[in-house]
C-alpha cells in the first residue's frame, strides 16, 4: 500500500508531453533529429547494430509514401487486377517456402493486414471480383500457410537457417476460418468464374482449383492425422498427383502469360511492412521469386512431397538408409518437405507411423543376419541405438552444411555405442559359453557391435564425401581426402565380408512391424551382398580418384592457394613454409580431427599417409592415370555383375554406377600425345624434387643472395644444384607444354542430379 501511495504521489507530478513530441516530430524534415548536447556519435553508434538492414526498415521514401497512399481496400477490382494480385501472392507464398520470412512475403499483402470486409463470399457484394474470387484465394492461402507453419513448429528444421520462425502468425492463420469455410469460399469462387469469359477467368479458375487441392493435401498430410487414419496417405498422394498434373497442364497452357508480369494494382503490396513488426523483422533481405520461378518452386514442392509415399513403401532398413542418403543429396528439397519426411518417419516416438523405435533397431540388426534376443539389457540398448539412428536420419533431412557438421560429431557417439554393444554381445554369448569363447570373434558373431560398426562406417564415409558436394576441399587436398576415404571403405568392405561369412538366411519377421505392406522375404545374405557391392565400388572409386588427384597434384595442376603466386619474396617464403612436413601434418590433423580419436577403424595417421604417398611416388605419373583407369574398369565390371545378379539395384547403386562410368570415360579420353609426354614419364618423387628445386631457386632469386663469393664455394654442390635446376626447368617446360600447347586441362565437377558427393573429372 505504501508503494501504491508513493506511485500515486509521483503520478501527480508528471507532465504529459505527448502533444509537444508529436508537434516536434511533425516539424522535422527527412534526416533531421532532436537530441540533447550530451548525445555523442559514440552513444548513437553503440545503441544500434551497424549494417543491420532492420535499421532502415522504418524509413519511408517519397515513393514509398506515395505507394502506401494508393492502398484502398474498397477499390473495385477487375478480373485482370485479381489475377495479378493472385499471381503476386503466389510468388510470396513460394518465396516463403524458400526460407524467407512471413514479413518479407505473405504479410506484404495489405489484404492480410487490413480489416476484413463483411461481404466475403456474399452474392450481394458490390465488389464481386474482390469478395467472390480474391478473398477466397487469400483465405485459402492463409490456411495453407497455417498448416505449413504447424509443421515448422515441430522443429525438424532449423530456424534462421531453413525457415524464419521469428514471425508472429496473425490474420487468416488463426481459427476464424475453418477448413470447410475455406473450401466453401473456393466453391463460391469457382461458381462465379464459370459465369465469366476470357483467359483471365480461365487462369483464375485454375488457381482456385489448384488451391483447393493444395489445401486438402496440407490438411491431411500430417503424421498425427496419418497415424489415426493410415488410408489418408493414399488419398493425399492421389490428390497430390492430380495437383501435379493440373499444375503441369497450367504451366504448359499459360506459359506465355506466366512470363508476363502485368500492369499491377498499386498499393496492394507494402514492401516495407516490416516497420509494423520491428522486433520480428528478419536480418537478411530477400527478393520475391519471379512468377516463373515460383511455379518451378511449386513443382519441386509437389514432387518432394510425393517422396512420402516412396518412403512408406520401402521394405527394409537398408532401403530406408539409402533413401535418406538420397534425400540428403537433393539440394533443391524445400524445408517443408524435409520437415514432413522427418515427422512421418519418426513422429511421436513411432517409426513409419506405427512401429516402436526399439523394434526398428531389432529389425535393422535382424536384416543383417543378427539374432536379437529379449531382456531388459537388450531393450535398453535398442532404445539408445534407435535414438541415435533416428537422430541421424533427422540430420540427413537438414540443410547440407549442417548435415556434415552433425554427422562428424555423431561419429564419436557411435564409437561409444560400439563399445557398449561389444559388452552386450559378450554378456549375451557368455550365457551359454565360456568367457574366453564369448570374447573370441571367431566364436562370437557380435551381432550388436557388428551392426553398430557397420552404421558407424556408413556415417564416416558419408560425412567425409559430403565435403565434396559442399566444396569444403580444395583441389590440392583431394589426394589425402580420397586416400582416407579409400581406407574407410576398405575397412567397411572387410567388415561386411566378415558379416557375410556368419549370416544365415533371415527368418520371416512379423508383418505387424511395418505399415500398409508386407515385409520382403529377401535373405539377409543378399542384403549384405548388395551392401558389399556398393562399398566395394566406393572403395575402388576412391582409390582411382586418389591416383588421379595425386598425379594432378604432382604435375602442379592442383595447387594450394599459397602456391599460385611467385612474384613477391613474402609470398614465396609463405609457400616454402607451408610445404614443410610440420605444416602438412597440421593441415592433415585439422581436416580429419573427427576420426583421429576413434577406437575403430584404425585412424590413418600422417606418417602412414606420407609413407603411402612415397610408395605412389615411386611410379611414373603417367602410370598412375593408367592404373586408375584399370581400377575403374574393374569396378564397372564388378558392378555389372551385381546388376545381373540383383537387378538394377537401388538408386544409390545406379548413381554410383554413373559416377564410375563417367570417370572411366574421362580417363579413356586422355589424349595419346599427352600420355606419352616426358612430363608424365617422371616419377612422383622426381616431380616433387623438381618442384622443390624450382621453389628454392625462386626464393633465392627473390632474395638476391646468389653472389659470386657464394657461387665459388663448394663447386661440387654448385654443379649438382645446377644440374638439378636444369632438369627441373626442362621438366617444367614439358608440363607447361602439356597445359598450353597440347591443351591438357583437368577440371572436376559434381553431378547434382546423380551423386554430388563424388567428383567427375574431365581431361581435355
Amino acid at each position: 500500500m505504501a508503494d501504491d501511495a508513493e506511485f500515486a504521489q509521483m503520478d501527480d507530478d508528471w507532465l504529459d508531453i505527448t502533444a509537444l513530441v508529436r508537434e516536434g516530430a511533425r516539424s522535422l524534415g527527412s534526416g533531421e533529429m532532436i537530441k540533447p548536447d550530451s548525445l555523442s556519435l559514440l552513444d548513437a553508434m553503440t545503441s544500434v547494430q551497424v549494417m543491420d538492414p532492420r535499421l532502415d526498415m522504418g524509413m519511408l521514401t517519397t515513393a514509398d509514401l506515395a505507394e502506401i497512399a494508393l492502398w484502398d481496400i474498397d477499390r473495385p477490382l477487375t478480373l485482370s487486377d485479381t489475377l495479378w494480385v493472385a499471381n503476386r501472392l503466389f510468388c510470396c507464398e513460394m518465396t516463403w517456402h524458400n526460407s524467407a520470412s512471413l514479413l518479407q512475403t505473405i504479410y506484404t499483402c495489405n489484404y492480410y493486414t487490413d480489416n476484413l470486409p463483411t461481404t466475403i463470399g456474399s452474392p450481394t457484394t458490390g465488389n464481386r471480383e474482390r469478395d467472390l474470387v480474391l478473398y477466397p484465394l487469400v483465405v485459402a492461402t492463409g490456411l495453407c500457410c497455417r498448416r505449413v507453419w504447424d509443421e515448422y513448429l515441430r522443429e525438424n528444421v532449423y530456424s534462421e537457417e531453413d525457415v524464419m520462425l521469428g514471425s508472429t502468425v496473425v490474420k487468416f492463420f488463426d481459427d476464424r476460418f475453418s477448413l470447410p469455410d475455406a473450401l466453401g469460399l473456393l466453391d463460391v469462387a469457382q461458381a462465379y468464374l464459370e459465369t465469366q469469359e476470357g483467359v483471365e477467368a480461365d487462369m483464375l479458375a485454375a488457381h482456385v482449383s489448384m488451391r483447393r487441392r493444395w489445401l486438402r493435401v496440407l490438411s491431411s498430410l500430417f503424421a498425427e492425422y496419418l497415424s489415426e487414419d493410415p488410408s489418408a496417405l493414399d488419398r493425399s498422394m492421389d490428390e497430390l498427383e492430380a495437383l501435379r498434373q493440373e499444375h503441369n497442364a497450367y504451366r504448359s497452357t499459360y506459359s506465355d502469360h506466366i512470363g508476363c508480369a502485368g500492369a499491377g494494382v498499386p498499393g496492394v503490396f507494402d514492401a516495407k511492412c516490416m516497420r509494423k513488426f520491428p522486433s520480428l523483422a528478419p536480418i537478411k533481405p530477400r527478393d520475391l521469386l519471379a512468377l516463373g520461378e515460383a511455379h518451378a518452386a511449386m513443382a519441386s514442392l509437389v514432387s518432394g512431397l510425393l517422396l512420402v509415399r516412396t518412403m512408406l513403401g520401402l521394405e527394409s532398413v537398408e532401403s530406408l538408409v539409402h533413401f535418406f542418403q538420397g534425400v540428403s543429396r537433393q539440394g533443391d528439397l524445400l524445408p517443408f518437405v524435409r520437415s514432413l519426411l522427418v515427422s512421418v518417419f519418426a513422429g511421436d516416438g513411432l517409426v513409419l507411423l506405427t512401429q516402436p523405435v526399439s523394434e526398428f533397431v531389432r529389425r535393422a540388426i535382424s536384416e543383417l543376419g543378427g539374432h536379437v534376443g529379449a531382456g531388459e539389457r537388450v531393450d535398453l540398448f535398442c532404445m539408445e541405438a534407435a535414438r541415435m539412428l533416428v537422430d541421424w536420419f533427422r540430420t540427413l533431412c537438414q540443410n547440407a552444411p549442417r548435415q556434415r557438421r552433425i554427422a562428424l560429431k555423431y561419429v564419436a557417439g557411435w564409437d561409444s555405442l560400439q563399445a557398449e554393444a561389444e559388452q552386450l554381445d559378450i554378456w549375451i554369448y557368455s550365457q551359454h559359453a565360456s568367457e574366453a569363447e564369448a570374447s573370441d570373434p571367431n566364436c562370437n558373431p557380435f551381432w550388436f557391435s557388428s551392426w553398430v560398426y557397420h552404421m558407424k562406417l556408413v556415417l564416416m564415409g558419408g560425412g567425409l564425401m559430403t565435403g565434396v558436394r559442399l566444396d569444403v576441399y580444395l583441389d590440392y587436398e583431394f589426394p589425402m581426402v580420397f586416400c582416407y576415404a579409400a581406407q574407410i571403405f576398405e575397412a567397411h568392405q572387410l567388415h561386411l565380408s566378415r558379416m557375410l561369412g556368419m549370416t544365415s538366411p533371415m527368418q520371416p519377421i512379423d508383418d505387424r512391424l511395418w505399415t500398409r505392406r508386407r515385409v520382403s522375404d529377401t535373405e539377409s545374405k543378399e542384403q549384405l551382398e548388395r551392401w558389399l557391392a556398393i562399398v566395394a565400388a566406393q572403395k575402388d572409386l576412391a582409390t582411382a580418384l586418389w591416383l588421379v588427384s595425386h598425379a594432378c597434384e604432382r604435375l602442379g595442376l592442383f595447387r594450394a592457394p599459397w602456391a599460385k603466386s611467385k612474384k613477391s619474396q613474402l609470398a614465396l617464403a609463405v609457400w616454402q613454409k607451408q610445404e614443410t612436413p610440420s605444416a602438412q601434418e597440421a593441415r592433415f590433423a585439422l581436416r580429419f580431427r573427427a576420426f583421429s580419436r576413434l577406437n575403430s577403424p584404425t585412424p590413418l595417421s600422417f606418417a602412414n599417409w606420407a609413407a603411402t604417398r612415397e610408395q605412389l611416388d615411386e611410379h611414373a605419373i603417367g602410370d598412375l592415370f593408367t592404373h586408375a583407369a584399370r581400377v575403374l574398369a574393374d569396378a564397372k565390371a564388378a558392378m555389372d555383375q551385381s546388376r545381373r545378379r540383383f537387378g538394377p539395384g537401388s538408386e544409390a547403386f545406379r548413381d554410383l554406377y554413373y559416377v564410375v562410368v563417367a570417370n572411366s570415360v574421362a580417363l579413356a579420353k586422355l589424349p595419346a600425345d599427352v600420355a606419352g609426354s616426358p612430363a608424365l614419364a617422371a616419377t612422383g618423387s622426381q616431380a616433387s624434387v623438381f618442384r622443390e628445386a624450382l621453389l628454392n631457386g625462386a626464393v633465392a632469386d627473390a632474395a638476391g643472395d646468389v653472389t659470386k663469393a657464394k657461387a665459388k664455394r663448394d663447386k661440387k654442390k654448385r654443379a649438382a644444384r645446377s644440374d638439378l635446376a636444369k632438369s627441373a626447368r626442362e621438366w617444367q617446360a614439358h608440363v607447361d607444354r602439356l597445359v598450353s600447347s597440347d591443351g591438357l586441362k583437368v577440371a572436376w565437377s559434381t553431378a547434382a542430379e546423380r551423386h554430388p558427393d563424388w567428383p567427375l573429372f574431365a581431361f581435355t
